[in-house]
């Protein structure tokens, strides 16, 4: 997509999100693309992804889900979401981080900032706290007391090998 530089980015990929809505590419109930999906699709910041949830939400276009994400809200008063992803959020939040350190996006020795993390993806510490656990006890991240988590430099040949993942 080609930005106009005169109008924020946010407020345009708004306007194509909304276009979607109400052309029916996303129905009542169905789940609009995450901050992560619109970051990708749109070559936009976290950020700026952020603001578009955050103004299509106070239009009352969408709604959030905790959890779960956030919905075309209904037309007629039934907003129940459908269960796309019935995984809890930190292990969502997991995911998207695995997928960042097996994709070299964050290289080694690369900082996961819980705080940046807290941010991103609009959740509680320990909730961040739940992420970083899972991904040490994977081998993909090594926490240093007073310094913080770092993608491990020496990533194991198979990431998430005996966590109980299926």
């Amino acid at each position: 997509m080609e930005f106009v530089p005169d109008r924020p980015r946010w407020h345009q990929v708004a306007d194509v999100i909304r276009e979607r809505i109400a052309d029916g590419t996303y129905a009542p109930g169905e789940r609009v693309p995450s901050v992560l999906q619109l970051e990708e699709e749109f070559g936009i910041a976290g950020v700026t992804a952020q603001k578009v949830h955050r103004g299509l939400r106070a239009e009352g276009l969408i709604h959030t889900q905790p959890g779960l994400g956030s919905f075309v809200s209904g037309r007629t008063g039934d907003e129940q979401p459908k269960m796309v992803n019935p995984r809890s959020k930190w292990e969502q939040i997991a995911d998207v981080v695995r997928s960042r350190i097996l994709s070299g996006e964050y290289p080694p020795r690369h900082l996961v900032s819980e705080v940046r993390l807290e941010q991103e993806f609009g959740v509680a510490r320990m909730t961040v706290r739940k992420v970083t656990a899972a991904l040490r006890e994977e081998g993909l991240i090594t926490t240093t007391p007073g310094m913080g988590s770092f993608v491990s430099p020496n990533l194991p040949k198979e990431p998430g090998e005996g966590s109980g993942e299926a």
